[in-house]
């Protein structure tokens, strides 16, 4: 579960639960997120959820959208980003879910402790070869925006890749995964603008 704060010369105005696929940001009442202040233009901006991920776009607005002092037009969320609107900050915030212990049933031998598996990605070929990337956020995005961007987001024990950005398509295992995201598996390789990576579980 993710949730949006919105702050003010520091202090919290209000909280959000990300609990629909688009929040919409601006001065008018119609909008999930209300900022009643002159730099906000009337539908500013929005953020859209879905299995890739929480984007936030720029609609057009008058003084721009900024993620974490860049200016946006589209930008996949991490958690603790900060979305600058007008003199507002939204502090995008996930919420991780950790180990879940099972009470056992009657009859059950024991509890069952489930956690989620640990991942890195290890670069093969290039400068950075031998290099590795543990995945614990919830998103994890790799490459370059506006040329090729992929993000990995943990969905409960599964972890899933897509590609967010560019023309040229990223691969797992040769096959594309421009417009199909793809469920990663140990020993699966990723290749993104001829970098490949290799997908470990331990």
């Amino acid at each position: 579960m993710a949730k949006i704060i919105v702050t003010f010369n520091g202090l919290v105005q209000q909280e959000i639960t990300i609990s629909k696929s688009r929040l919409t940001i601006g001065r008018r009442p119609s909008n999930d997120i209300v900022i009643d202040h002159l730099t906000v233009s009337g539908q500013h901006a929005a953020i859209d959820t879905s299995s890739n991920g929480s984007f936030v776009l720029d609609l057009g607005s008058t003084n721009g959208t900024m993620v974490n002092g860049q200016p946006i037009k589209k930008h996949l969320l991490q958690d603790d980003d900060v979305i600058d609107i007008g003199k507002y900050k939204l502090r995008f915030q996930v919420e991780q879910s950790g180990k879940q212990t099972f009470v056992p049933e009657p009859g059950q031998v024991q509890a069952v402790a489930v956690d989620k598996p640990r991942v890195k990605i290890k670069v093969m070929n290039g400068n950075n070869a031998g290099k590795e990337l543990n995945l614990v956020k919830a998103v994890t995005t790799i490459g370059s925006p506006g040329t090729q961007v992929i993000a990995i987001t943990q969905q409960g024990k599964n972890y899933v890749i897509a590609q967010v950005e560019g023309d040229a398509a990223a691969t797992v295992n040769t096959v594309s995964i421009k417009d199909k995201p793809h469920t990663l598996k140990h020993a699966d390789m990723i290749e993104l603008s001829g970098t490949k990576m290799a997908v470990i579980f331990y």
